[in-house]
């Protein structure tokens, strides 16, 4: 699976950890049970899954300290409010939500799918199972005739202007999907246009989801590829978009209780994880802002980050990233021929966060947030440089394979 067909088939979290458990089971990794016993073997691929939108994968060498690279699955979009549809005078209307910090106008007029997992009874057996529309619905704009101001003053309300319409679709929504009696559903109203690359030299990656799939695609390739001497983790989570505070986000125990179980399953002890966590390294890879070409005033005055100018390192209070870590994935990078630049924000512009700041905390680990640039962070439609994603690839391959050792007086690389 490419990166273009990984994107269009991602349509929500759960798709995306879907395709990913395909890239892993066709590589070789086992499926692992969180409440069964673990018997890893060293040089195998083991893999969990945490409530079908959380995915961590692991490979073991020798050597006990844990090199992680974390993602997330999670991308804006218009949630679905249940089954019942709004009537409209051109047939019903999906009732929808606000996912995360979506760039609204960029939903307007474009094709979507409605995606997620229903819930559904089987007997006594709560089951439930992934879906896609196999119609499209869309979000009609204003024109200007009735909205003069539409090009100067466009405040779309979710409520009233965002809710797609579906047409006749008398029983509802979930009868639309599936011909289950479904008693609840996580869907979502989400961009179907399939990837596409742009430019004379077709240099650019355009597609929905590119924030954060490109760095789960990227990581879920460089644990395919890699031959650790450490244990190399690579952590998909969900919800970042809307804070991590979830049983399957960042901001939970999930990480630490995966990386306890693995520690047990190798005959450990909570001494032996301290030092595994202590002599390890954390990679948070989530995209960075490109210098726009319209509003370069945007970017920071002195230091640029470019499409398709390498991995960015980011830094920023918000980040987790500092001199050191900084100094020490540079090292890496240079050593395995990797391209990176450096991303510092405006001063006097607002900062996003990543997940590289909870999760470091949470284990006290060396960190470093890494992404690679992009354009329309949010919108329905984004843009990356094409070939920055096989530098992620090649990037967290070589983090992978590495291993770190903590000094009195930084991290030493072997």
């Amino acid at each position: 699976m490419d990166i273009k067909e990984f994107l269009e088939k991602s349509f929500t979290a759960y798709h995306a950890v879907e395709n990913c458990e395909k890239m892993l089971d066709l590589a070789g990794f086992k499926a692992v049970d969180l409440s069964e016993k673990w018997n890893p073997e060293t040089g195998k691929g083991y893999y969990t899954v945490i409530n079908g939108t959380t995915l961590i994968a692991f490979k073991a060498g020798g050597r006990h300290a844990f090199n992680v690279v974390e993602s997330h699955t999670d991308s804006p979009s218009l949630k679905v409010k249940g089954d019942k549809l709004v009537d409209s005078p051109e047939g019903r209307r999906v009732n929808v939500e606000k996912y995360g910090g979506s760039l609204l106008y960029s939903f307007l007029d474009v094709p979507l799918k409605i995606a997620g997992r229903i819930a559904y009874a089987d007997k006594d057996h709560i089951r439930t199972k992934l879906v896609v529309s196999d119609y499209n619905v869309n979000v009609p704009s204003l024109a200007p005739h009735h909205n003069p101001d539409a090009n100067t003053k466009l405040q779309p309300s979710v409520q009233k202007d965002m809710l797609p319409l579906i047409g006749r679709a008398p029983d509802g929504l979930y009868k639309t999907l599936t011909s289950e009696k479904v008693i609840d559903a996580d869907l979502f109203a989400v961009p179907a246009v399939k990837p596409f690359l742009s430019g004379a030299e077709e240099e650019f990656l355009c597609a929905p989801r590119i924030d954060n799939l490109t760095s789960v695609y990227s990581s879920i390739k460089a644990i395919i590829r890699s031959q650790p001497e450490s244990i190399a983790v690579a952590c998909c989570f969900d919800n970042e978009e809307i804070g991590s505070l979830t049983m399957q986000g960042a901001d939970s125990n999930i990480l630490t209780t995966v990386l306890r179980k693995i520690n047990r399953s190798f005959g450990k002890n909570d001494d032996d994880f301290e030092s595994a966590v202590e002599n390890g390294f954390l990679l948070s890879a989530d995209n960075a802002h490109a210098v726009h070409p319209a509003f370069p005033e945007k970017s920071d005055v002195a230091q640029k980050v470019y499409l398709n100018g390498g991995i960015v390192i980011k830094h920023h209070p918000n980040y987790s990233t500092d001199g050191l870590s900084s100094a020490v994935v540079k090292a890496l990078f240079d050593k395995s021929g990797t391209r990176y630049q450096d991303y510092y924000n405006n001063s006097d512009v607002r900062c996003g966060s990543t997940i590289g700041l909870v999760t470091s905390a949470r284990l006290n680990m060396h960190a470093a947030d890494i992404g690679i640039a992009q354009l329309a962070m949010h919108s329905g439609i984004e843009t990356a440089g094409f070939a920055d994603v096989a530098e992620m690839e090649r990037g967290l391959t070589s983090f992978l394979n590495t291993s770190f050792e903590k000094t009195k007086d930084g991290v030493k690389i072997r």
